[in-house]
């Protein structure tokens, strides 16, 4: 089972639509089991998949109050979310104080271990408790960032953060940071260059891929559907596709 993380502590970069994406990818062309996860008490992802809010929620299964066959929500024969609502919020502080904190995650992850290929976790966009028991229990993070100077200002502290962990996590590495939101007809110089500085530092860890603009991408959601079942002809469904191989590539 391989495990990703998507973090990112500035909000808008498309970090939801990529754990959605990346899971529909995964899981329909792949045809591999994979479960993706909603950590985020704002639970995006949840309704992205037109999930109503239940009274039980990903907080009860990482608090060991319910087992993940009671709460989680079958997309499809491959595709499985773990949903989220707004609870998670009053129940980060019990998580944070559990004698399990910061393997709470990774600790119920590994009972399932052989009923998924992949594991996808949506974090919040906070270097919160909640994102550090996703990096704890993750194989690889991954970073999706505009090309724009805030963006590039909070990708350095980020990746400082989990350099900081990865003392805890040794196993934890970084899979790949990647440019979304990406207009190729609009070619503004201070892009460019902030995605040039980009792949100086990061040299292979920037990937090749670019996730385009596409509001297919966005309607999407309001149907329940990951892209390549709403449109999988569309410039985002090519792309989250191509992200999928260029991941699967570095890893197996």
């Amino acid at each position: 089972m391989f495990i990703f993380t998507v973090i990112n502590n500035k909000g808008g970069v498309g970090k939801t639509t990529s754990a959605q994406n990346l899971g529909g990818a995964l899981s329909k062309y792949s045809k591999a089991k994979t479960l993706i996860i909603d950590l985020d008490p704002q639970s995006s992802l949840t309704k992205g998949f037109r999930i109503s809010e239940n009274e039980r929620q990903v907080g009860d299964f990482l608090l060991n109050k319910v087992d993940i066959e009671s709460i989680k929500f079958k997309y499809d024969d491959y595709l499985d979310i773990l949903p989220s609502s707004f609870d998670l919020l009053n129940q980060e502080q019990m998580i944070a104080n559990s004698p399990a904190f910061p393997f709470n995650l990774k600790s119920n992850l590994s009972k399932i271990k052989d009923a998924y290929n992949f594991v996808i976790i949506d974090c919040p966009p906070a270097l919160s408790s909640l994102t550090r028991i996703a990096l704890m229990a993750c194989d690889f993070y991954l970073i999706p960032t505009q090309a724009e100077y805030f963006s590039y200002e909070g990708l350095r502290s980020l990746i400082n953060f989990t350099n900081q962990l990865s003392a805890v996590n040794p196993s934890m590495k970084l899979g790949g940071v990647f440019a979304t939101r990406f207009n190729p007809n609009i070619k503004k110089r201070f892009s460019q260059e902030i995605i040039t500085s980009i792949k100086e530092q990061l040299k292979d860890k920037f990937l090749k891929t670019y996730i385009r603009e596409n509001i297919a991408l966005t309607e999407s959601q309001a149907k329940g559907k990951h892209i390549f079942d709403y449109n999988d002809s569309s410039n985002g469904a090519k792309d989250y596709h191509s992200l999928a191989k260029e991941l699967l590539a570095k890893i197996i």
